[in-house]
């Protein structure tokens, strides 16, 4: 299995406790996020067995990257910025929605038969405004949208066939869902390091399995120093169950993120570092040689599973064509 986990606003930057909170937090697998050698870092596996991948998110446009066109890129292959000459944030525009559709990591593995699927799970109000406003939805949404497979519900959730948004439930409480009553079982905090231990076995039936995790990129424009903190404790504990249960021989974990911000919280706007790429497992060595953009991840991806054409279309696509 691949398990892709990405991680909003994270890029890797020179070691500062003062600025970054990578550096000054991070103990284990996001210590080299932090400019602490890796060989330093509290790891439950071999640290050369992990690749740390500083990853252009400019995809040759000037100007600070953005959530829309770097997600399409680390969802469909096609550089986003590249496409439109600029970067976007926000909810992805016509044409960014056009690449997606078409060309959704999720969709296309899955109908070349290797079964795939986003494993966040989402609330009621969530699925209504999707339902209601589509045009105003994240870019990983339109990526499983695009596939045909429905967005997973709190009642995924609770049969363990999915994750939250921000792993340990604890958010939940403070979101104003009404159909979540005292006492509910959501509303019990979960063991990230249990949920990472869980992980791989829990979702082995697929081939890929996609979680987004957007906090990173929220603590990063609020400067929220006890809040970072707080997050990277979660990630990383939930990290070395991944890492602790994940057979190298077959399965490869991918973390990636699609543009800086979190690493520098003497600012609140996005920077102009690499995005984190992290990988371990089956494949990582080919991987961490041939990625170098956003865009690089997807086509590796397609290798791993020998789809030529797919890998081609990455390449050589109306929508590059149209932006050369």
């Amino acid at each position: 299995m691949i398990f892709y986990v990405f991680l909003d606003g994270v890029g890797i930057a020179d070691y500062d406790p003062k600025s970054n909170p990578f550096s000054r937090f991070a103990k284990g697998f996001l210590a080299p996020v932090g400019g602490i050698p890796k060989a330093d870092a509290d790891l439950p596996i071999s640290p050369s067995s992990l690749h740390y991948i500083k990853t252009d998110a400019h995809m040759g446009v000037p100007g600070l990257p953005q959530s829309a066109t770097g997600q399409t890129a680390l969802w469909t292959g096609i550089p986003g910025p590249k496409v439109l000459d600029r970067h976007v944030s926000g909810f992805p525009t016509i044409t960014l929605r056009k690449i997606i559709a078409k060309y959704s990591l999720i969709k296309v593995l899955n109908e070349n038969g290797h079964l795939s699927d986003f494993l966040n799970c989402f609330s009621p109000p969530y699925l209504k405004h999707v339902e209601e406003k589509p045009k105003l939805v994240s870019a990983s949404t339109l990526v499983q949208l695009a596939s045909g497979r429905p967005l997973k519900t709190f009642d995924d959730l609770k049969n363990e066939r999915g994750l939250y948004m921000d792993l340990t439930h604890e958010i939940m409480g403070t979101l104003g869902i009404d159909m979540l009553k005292p006492g509910d079982p959501l509303l019990e905090r979960r063991d990230p390091y249990e949920l990472g231990k869980q992980s791989f076995s829990r979702f082995a039936h697929y081939k890929l399995g996609l979680y987004e995790y957007f906090l990173t990129d929220k603590v990063g424009h609020a400067m929220d120093w006890e809040k970072a903190e707080h997050i990277i404790r979660n990630l990383e504990e939930f990290f070395r169950g991944l890492l602790e249960n994940l057979d190298p021989e077959k399965d490869l974990l991918i973390v990636s993120s699609d543009h800086g911000n979190m690493e520098d919280l003497s600012q609140k706007n996005h920077t102009e570092n690499p995005a984190a790429t992290i990988l371990y497992g089956k494949d990582a060595d080919r991987f961490a040689e041939n990625i170098h953009s956003l865009a690089d991840i997807v086509p590796e991806i397609y290798k791993t599973f020998g789809m030529e054409e797919a890998l081609h279309n990455t390449k050589t696509n109306e929508f590059l064509i149209k932006s050369d």
